[in-house]
This record gives C-alpha cells, sequence and structure tokens, in this order.
C-alpha cells in the first residue's frame, strides 16, 4: 500500500474547485452581509468643522445618554503613526452602553500570554476510519446513501405501485415492482443527468436517443422512468396522518435523519465551521414553502446548513418547518445554531454565521457548558447591543473601525464607505487590530475567508443538480439529498486520493464514473430478458463495452468459454443449428457458426474469413 502523505486545505480545495465560483455568493450580496445600511441619529444635526481627531472634554462614559440638542457626536481619537493603526479609532470613554444598557469597555483587558483553551482543536480534520481508503465512487456514495435508506424506498415504493395497478385497465411490465438494482438505476440517471447538466429536460427528451445519446433508454423506458418517479414514496401514508401536525417533515423524517447520521459519522470537521442557509427550488404546495425575493429561485424549501469552511463538506442540516417550530423559548436563530452544531459541541471549534443567526447572547452562551463554541459573525444594525457611539456619523472617515470588548467578545464598526456601516461580534477572545495591507480589521478578513463554507456547497449543487420539476415537496427534498450524497462522496474521494499521492477525477468524471457503476447490474439483467428487444440489447452492449456478452436465452447460443478455433477444429457435431442474429427474422436462416467475441449465430453471408496473423489482431 502506498504511503499516506499530509495535505494542506489549499490542496483539497484546489481539487473541489473544477468549476469557477465567485468569492462572493449571491446570498450574501443579496443579503448585505458586508454591510449594512445605517444612519446615526447624528447624521441629520449640522456637521462640526473641527478635526475627528480632537478630543471633547466630556469623558463620563454615558455617551448613549448625553444632551441630544449636542450637535457633535461622542468624541473619539485616532492612533498615530502606522497607516494600520491610524484607521482605529479609540474613544474618549472607558465603556460605553447600548440601548438595552449592555456595557462595553473600549479598552482590552489583559490576556495570558498563552494560547487560550478555547481556541485549541484536538482533532485532524478528514474522512473517518470507515471511509477512509475507499477511493471507489459507488462504494463511497452508499456510504451515505445505505442499505436501509434503499430498504425503506423500494418497501413504500412498491405499497403505492401495488396501488396505482389498480387504476390500470390493463397491466404491463411498466406496472411492475421495483427491485433494489432498478433503484439503483433510477438513481444512476438522475447523477447522470446532472453531470451532463440534463436535468431541466423533459422526459420525452431525456429519452430521445437524438437529443440524449443512448444512455438513459438502455436504463429504461421514458414510461418507466415517468411511472417511477411518480411512484417513489419514502413513507407510510397510513402512519402520516397520524404525525404530520406534530412533525411536518413526516413523509421524509426518517432517511433524513438516517443520511445525516451517515454525514457525521463519516467526516472530521476542521477548526473552523459555516452555517447559512440553501434554499430548494420548489413552486408546488408545501406548509414551510418560503417565499425569498433575494434568492435566484425565490420559492422553495430552506434548509439550514452546516459545512466545514476549508472542504465545503456539508457536517448537519436542519429543514427550517415554519413558524411552528419548538424553538423552547429560544429566539429561532439562537435555537438553530444550537441545534445544527450538536455534534461537535465541547470540540473548541468556531462557527462563522452571517447576521441573520449572530447576537450577542449567542456568543456569551456558545462558549459555556456544553457547547464550548466561539463564533464569528455579523450584526444587524438595529440590535440593541450596539452603542450609539459605534454608529456612522458624518465626520468619521471611510475606512476607519472601532473597537469595543466584553470579555472575551470583540464588537467592531467598520465603515466601508460614507452611508454603509458594517459590525461584526468575535468571542475568540482577541484585541482589535487591522491588516495594513487592505486596512480592514482582522475580524472581518477571518470571516470573509471563513464564510464561503455553505455558499460554495449550494454553487456545487446549482452546478451540477438531480433536482427536477415536481409538484410533491418530499421529491424536492430528495433531489437535494442525492445532491448531498454526491457532493459529499466527492470531498471524501478527493481527500483519499490526494493523501495517497494520487490525482483525482473532476467531478464531472467522478459522477460519470459512479452512474455506470450504479447502472451496471441492472443492464446485465435487462440483457438476460428474453422479450428485451434486440435493438435494446445492441445499445445495452454498447453502454457495457465488454467484449463478452451473456447471449439471449431464447437462442440457447453456445457460452462466452466456446472460440473461434472451437469451430475450426472440425467438431461440429455437437452443435445445434441456431438462427441467424444478423439476418431478419423473416429469412429464419439457421447456422451452425457463432461471433467468436459475442457468440451471435451467423450465416455464411455475414461471416467473415481472417487469416491466422487478422485473427490474433482481432
Amino acid at each position: 500500500m502506498a504511503a499516506r502523505s499530509i495535505i494542506t486545505d489549499a490542496e483539497i480545495v484546489a481539487a473541489l474547485e473544477n468549476e469557477e465560483y465567485d468569492d462572493l455568493s449571491d446570498s450574501e450580496t443579496e443579503d448585505n452581509l458586508l454591510v449594512d445600511d445605517v444612519e446615526s441619529d447624528y447624521q441629520d444635526e449640522p456637521v462640526n468643522e473641527e478635526p475627528e481627531h480632537v478630543s471633547s472634554s466630556s469623558s463620563d462614559g454615558e455617551g448613549p445618554h448625553e444632551n441630544p440638542s449636542n450637535a457633535n457626536p461622542p468624541s473619539t481619537r485616532q492612533h498615530e503613526g502606522s497607516s494600520a493603526s491610524s484607521n482605529i479609532i479609540t474613544l474618549s470613554q472607558s465603556s460605553i452602553r447600548g440601548k438595552n444598557r449592555h456595557t462595553w469597555s473600549t479598552r482590552k483587558g489583559q490576556t495570558s500570554s498563552r494560547t487560550s483553551v478555547i481556541n485549541i482543536v484536538r482533532m485532524a480534520r478528514g474522512p473517518t476510519r470507515s471511509v477512509k481508503n475507499i477511493t471507489e465512487p459507488l462504494g463511497l456514495f452508499e456510504s451515505f446513501l445505505t442499505d436501509e435508506i434503499y430498504g425503506e424506498i423500494l418497501k413504500w415504493t412498491n405499497v403505492e405501485i401495488a396501488i396505482r395497478k389498480q387504476t390500470y385497465k390493463t397491466e404491463t411490465s411498466t406496472q411492475n415492482n421495483v427491485c433494489k438494482e432498478e433503484l439503483k438505476a433510477l438513481f444512476g440517471i438522475f447523477i447522470l443527468a446532472a453531470a451532463l447538466k440534463d436535468n431541466h429536460l423533459t422526459s420525452d427528451e431525456l429519452f430521445s436517443t437524438e437529443f440524449c445519446g443512448t444512455r438513459y433508454v438502455s436504463c429504461m423506458s421514458r414510461e418507466r422512468f415517468d411511472f417511477l418517479v411518480r411512484c417513489i414514496r419514502f413513507d407510510d401514508r397510513e402512519l402520516r396522518i397520524q404525525t404530520i401536525e406534530s412533525d411536518p417533515l413526516t413523509p421524509i423524517r426518517k432517511i433524513w435523519d438516517i443520511l445525516m447520521v451517515q454525514c457525521r459519522e463519516n467526516y472530521i470537521a476542521g477548526t473552523n465551521v459555516t452555517i447559512d442557509e440553501q434554499l430548494l427550488a420548489f413552486r408546488g404546495r408545501s406548509k414551510f414553502k418560503m417565499y425569498i425575493p433575494n434568492k435566484p429561485a425565490k420559492y422553495g424549501l430552506k434548509i439550514e446548513m452546516m459545512c466545514d469552511s476549508g472542504t465545503r463538506y456539508m457536517i448537519d442540516a436542519l429543514p427550517y418547518l415554519g413558524k411552528g417550530t419548538n424553538t423552547g423559548g429560544l429566539p429561532l436563530g439562537e435555537y438553530v445554531v444550537k441545534e445544527i452544531t450538536r455534534s461537535i459541541h465541547g470540540s473548541n471549534r468556531n462557527v462563522t454565521t452571517d447576521n441573520w443567526f449572530t447576537s450577542i447572547p449567542l456568543a456569551k452562551s456558545l462558549l459555556q457548558q456544553p457547547y464550548k463554541l466561539t463564533i464569528v459573525g455579523t450584526l444587524r444594525a438595529n440590535k440593541r447591543e450596539i452603542p450609539e457611539a459605534m454608529k456612522n456619523n458624518r465626520t468619521r472617515r471611510i475606512g476607519t473601525s472601532i473597537f469595543c470588548y466584553d470579555g472575551p467578545l470583540t464588537l467592531v464598526s467598520y465603515k466601508p464607505k460614507p452611508s454603509k456601516m458594517v459590525y461584526l461580534v468575535s468571542s475568540c477572545d482577541e484585541e482589535g487590530t487591522v491588516n495594513p495591507t487592505n486596512n480592514k480589521p482582522e475580524i472581518i478578513n477571518f470571516y470573509n475567508s471563513t464564510k464561503g463554507g455553505v455558499d460554495t456547497f449550494d454553487q456545487m449543487c446549482s452546478n451540477m443538480s438531480c433536482n427536477r420539476k415536481t409538484n410533491r415537496w418530499p421529491m424536492c427534498m430528495f433531489y437535494g439529498m442525492l445532491n448531498i450524497c454526491g457532493i459529499n462522496s466527492y470531498i471524501i474521494y478527493c481527500h483519499n486520493v490526494l493523501t495517497s499521492g494520487g490525482k483525482p477525477l473532476s467531478r464531472r468524471s467522478f459522477m460519470k464514473k459512479l452512474h455506470e457503476q450504479l447502472v451496471e447490474p441492472w443492464l446485465k439483467h435487462r440483457l438476460e430478458t428474453p422479450t428485451m428487444t434486440r435493438k435494446i440489447k445492441d445499445l445495452i452492449r454498447d453502454v457495457l463495452s465488454t467484449k463478452q456478452v451473456t447471449q439471449d436465452p431464447i437462442d440457447h447460443a453456445p457460452g462466452p468459454s466456446d472460440s473461434r478455433s472451437s469451430l475450426t477444429s472440425g467438431d461440429t457435431t455437437a452443435k445445434k443449428r441456431k438462427t441467424c442474429g444478423v439476418c431478419s427474422y423473416k429469412k429464419r436462416r439457421m447456422t451452425k457458426n457463432s461471433c467468436s467475441n459475442c457468440n451471435i449465430p451467423i450465416c455464411g453471408e455475414h461471416n467473415i474469413d481472417f487469416c491466422p496473423t487478422c485473427a490474433k489482431k482481432n
């Protein structure tokens, strides 16, 4: 076995980014995560013409409670010296308060020179032992889509097929029960459609050899594909009525929970994780369908996700089930963060969130037992903990930063534009510093480097998506689950191949190979079906690309062990005459000869003679 080498985050990311992605996702620009449109109470007052660095004599520490008739903002002073320190504004007050009387200190207290325990992670990122040595796409894919999930889908899909059979006047092979091999072939069609970006095509176009070749037709007929997609189910219809009121996700809850367990058990997250939302496009009927106008899809099912910030591996996810979600009295954003990080509680990792999740009480709570997590995230400007002294005013220069502290918490306000402000909070017990290269606070630089985990995962889903148009929301969720399985499998594959010193396949090639491995057992089964047409069998042989294929049972041809040499040895008495497999069935030509490669009976008209030298070449 080849020696396993240590790989860096950059190598994993480079292997994953086969397609080009923007540095900033649509959701981040649409949600205004970088900047908040904030106007201070002082903005409409007369502007003081004195330089900003001049300090006033007032230093009572009660900035928000000063006389409102005073046109001057709270006094500040700027550092002089380097360009980085000159962009830090230090308030003259020793402490300031927010609207809810939350007190912040303008000076950072003394900290130990040793690294805090909260910043130490004692586990290396990467696949767990169960999948660490697997490099085959099918093996990795089935480590997420387990036999238990296949069993649930098979069980309830066949129940639905039995119900739908009763509505047909005549029963055909289209209404037959589905087996595991055929179900895997159906999933293989979804995977190939994602790889080739054919998921938007109708089934008529998908199964047309003129538009999409022979891959789809060789797996199953268009009628069978449509029938299975309509019949696929994930739960018991009768029991659903009893539990759907308490759990709206009942139609897909069981297989969803199994998949989430596998996602958590197959991978160890790195030091930093990202929490954000994904919107699965859906316009059908659902109690928890959401309308988000800034998203490309606008309507859909919202899923809160936690991904590794470096490799984009999806660790855990939580579907949003509407306003009826039982949060136990917690704000929804705080409840989601604490629930979705359950698998990493006590691990000292850092969580990066946007302003929908982040709050000061959440940052303090995560530092305590049993969570033991730090958080870095943007804050909305309407948070009552933000002091008025840190908000915007006309005399404040662009590119300046103000820091304040509350124990291990650090709050920063940064002014990137004249009428824009951005607020971030960090619970990493760090002192406020500014990067001398771009003059941005280091907290913002760290946030920008770790915020893209979920957004990049969402981009990977949309770039090669298994989603198809449907009016059933459980089916929409299942397409999303297939995307999760495909991407997580590819991330582990890249890690395993790079660790062993190899070069990983591109994601498209990986998914094509996964499709081939999923459909191969079913293709071989179809090839042995006596009633299968010759045209379809020829297409299957082309897809399998094998030199030795089992002959049609209806023809009773010799097995693959028979060779051309046995035909020329003179021992022809033991052979029976067969119908030529090339001629039209109307001619019904009988022959004792067969092809040395595929064993198809061939008559003299279609027989081609070779000399011994050419025969060896062929």
